[in-house]
């Protein structure tokens, strides 16, 4: 029984304690294909993180990919890159050692993560610069 449950605990706990490298980079080309205004780009990137996604066993981040790469269009890409920013966020909460910092825009009321430094806000093209550090 306790055997059992250690089990449990540890594979829940193994996500969390995962490398998210791959996933933060992956994260991070979508985003510059937004910065880009490149429907094609974000497709092609979200494409490859649903795929790491699956591999990494978060299907949630995985499903919330797909949404964006199957995107008409690049503001309904961007509706769902909100949701999959949101997830991703609450990875980079649980994830120790190098990670993407958390920016967010008063302006659109959302969330990113990008590496720290000059913010590139993916929601909106006309307001690139707007937003700011929220947390490490």
């Amino acid at each position: 029984m306790k055997r059992t449950l250690f089990a449990l605990l540890l594979a829940a706990a193994l996500p969390a304690l995962a490398d998210n490298t791959q996933l933060f980079t992956r994260y991070e080309g979508v985003r510059q294909g937004f910065l880009k205004t490149s429907l094609k780009d974000v497709q092609k990137n979200a494409k490859a993180l649903a795929a790491d996604a699956r591999k990494a066993k978060q299907d949630e981040i995985a499903t919330q990919a797909d949404a964006v790469a199957k995107s008409p269009d690049i503001d309904k890409a961007r509706v769902a890159f909100s949701t999959l920013s949101e997830t991703m966020i609450a990875l980079q909460k649980k994830t120790e050692g190098a990670r993407p910092a958390v920016y967010a825009c008063p302006m659109v009321r959302k969330s990113w993560l990008q590496p720290k430094g000059q913010v590139g806000n993916p929601y909106d093209s006309s307001m690139v610069m707007c937003g700011s550090l929220k947390s490490e």
